[in-house]
Parts: C-alpha cells; structure tokens; sequence
C-alpha cells in the first residue's frame, strides 16, 4: 500500500522493528487510510486481520517514527508500505523501502511485492525507487439473483470432504498449503505449530474451514477457508478466504467443489454477497469463478524489487 509521494527531501524518521505497542496505532492509520471512497473494497475487518498478524509477528514490519510519532510503517508479508500524509516528501518512502527489503530478505524471500495503488503519485514513487509493476490481485464478487442461483457443492468422485480437525488435521493441511502454493505469485508457507497457534486462538471455528481428502491415499487434496463478516455499511457479507487444490486433483472439478462449498456456507451464515480475490495470472480460476457468477470488483497491483540483506536501523 504504498503512499509516498516524493523520494525528494531529507529523511528525518527514524526506522525501526516494529514493537507491539505499535500496533494500534497502525491500525488506526489503516482504518483512516481505506475509506469508502478508496475503491480498494478494504473492509475494516480485513485490516483488522491485517493488524492482528503484524501483532503476531511484529518482526515482519519496520516503522518509522518522527519525534515519537508513527509516521509510516512497511509489512512485506502484508504487501503494505504506508507513509502518513503529514510526512511525505521527506524520503521517508525510501527509508521504509530499504527496511522492507531487508525484512524480505530475512523471510528468504528473493522479492520485496508491494502493493501500489493506481494512482500517479503512488506509481511515480514506485517506479524512481526501482520497483516494477508485477501481477495484479483481483477481488472478485457475487451477490443478489447470480449468488442465490449458485447451486451447492457436487464433489467428485474418490473424495470425502469433511470440516477441520484442529486435533488430527494441522500437520497433513500445512503439507498441503506448501504443496499447492509453492510455486503461487503470492507464497504462503505454514509449519505445522504456525496452525496449532492460529487455530487455538479464541474465537477460532474449525467449521469454517473445509478439507478434502482422496479415498485412496488418505491424503488432503483440497480445502477451502470462509469468513463471515459485516460489511462496512452494516450488510452481512462473507470472503472465501483461502483455497486450494492439490495439482492431481484439478480439472476434476474439485476446484469447483470446494469453491461452492465456501458460497454455501457462507449463504448458510447469512451473507448476501461473497468475495474472494484471485491473482491476474490465474486464468483458468478468474474463468470458473466467472462462470459461477462471480464479477471483477477491485485491483490490488502490486510491483515488486529485490529484496536485500542489506541491516536496518
């Protein structure tokens, strides 16, 4: 999210590691920053998240103070570099891109993926500190006539699909994620004790998420993660916030399964509209998910840069 507006002027902030009580603060810009007016269809309870993350892992965010102030902060595992509109132009920017390389780095990862909004300022920054426009994120959303039309799941043949066990299922389902996403735009890796952690938070409902197996093997092969939400006008909405199909299983019609699956429940919990976000490099998924109604609803471009090993303040 990345908001400089000059790499000119002197640097006066002072970058550092994140700490934890940094976070509400964060937040509170978040929030501030992703009004209705953005049309990037943030919802609070996406920066929420968000927040809660960095919460989790503060060591994945750097910020940037100014005489004890926030003044921005960078979140490589969020794709977020946000510096406050009171101090702009100071090549604080700059200062958060470094640390944000650096923290990529750290992570092994070998880019810095940043999200930037579609706005000339936001890309003429971007583009003078040596980013460079990568893959656009997509959010996808269906609702009304074509989400009561949708029909439930039909899955295929071979496989039983069942709700989480948050006994028996954290190692076989982080096998699985790192197996279906490897080689994703966007990566995601989990260890087995990074489920058990999440999923023992309060509040967590392992009926939210649906796993699949094959009846052969015994093995995961899909799943499919929802969230109920109330929008920011008060509606009741709700995010497939996460699947996948394991490569064997896929034109099969599991995809298809477990995407219907995610809108059933939802429907179930009392959203009338549904959303998931889909990467500009997925054709085949931007193709089913049009075909189940879903319509183009917000671009999240992201750039990218190489991350570096270079030390942070």
């Amino acid at each position: 999210m990345t908001t400089e507006t000059s790499p000119g002027g002197c640097g006066t902030a002072t970058v550092r590691a994140c700490r934890a009580g940094d976070v509400a603060a964060i937040l509170a810009a978040m929030l501030a920053s992703h009004g209705p007016d953005e049309g990037d269809s943030l919802e609070p309870y996406q920066l929420e998240r968000a927040a809660e993350r960095i919460a989790d892992n503060p060591g994945s965010c750097a910020v940037a103070e100014v005489a004890g102030h926030l003044a921005g902060w960078v979140a490589p595992s969020e794709g977020d570099l946000m510096v406050l509109p009171a101090y702009r132009r100071r090549g604080i920017g700059r200062q958060l891109l470094a640390a944000g390389q650096a923290i990529a780095a750290a992570e092994g990862r070998e880019l810095l993926r940043l999200w930037v909004r579609r706005q000339p300022a936001s890309e003429a920054f971007a583009s003078a500190s040596g980013l460079r426009p990568a893959a656009s994120l997509w959010q996808m959303r269906v609702a009304g006539r074509d989400l009561a039309a949708l029909p439930g799941p039909a899955f295929p043949t071979g496989t039983a699909a069942r709700t989480f066990s948050p006994v028996n299922d954290p190692a076989p389902f982080a096998t699985l994620v790192n197996r279906i996403f490897i080689d994703h735009p966007s990566p995601v890796s989990l260890t087995e004790d990074e489920v058990r952690r999440a999923h023992a938070t309060p509040g967590f409902d392992p009926t939210s998420i649906l796993v699949v197996e094959d009846l052969s093997s015994r093995e995961m092969v899909g799943f499919c993660r929802v969230v109920r939400y109330s929008g920011r006008d008060g509606s009741a909405a709700g995010e497939i916030r996460l699947l996948g199909v394991d490569r064997a299983w896929r034109r099969k019609g599991l995809g298809r399964a477990v995407t219907s699956w995610g809108i059933a429940e939802l429907r179930r919990r009392g959203a009338e509209a549904v959303v998931l976000a889909v990467e500009g490099e997925n054709t085949a998924a931007q193709r089913l998910y049009t075909d189940m109604g879903f319509r183009f609803a917000a671009e999240w471009p992201h750039w990218t840069i190489a991350a570096t090993s270079a030390r942070r303040d």
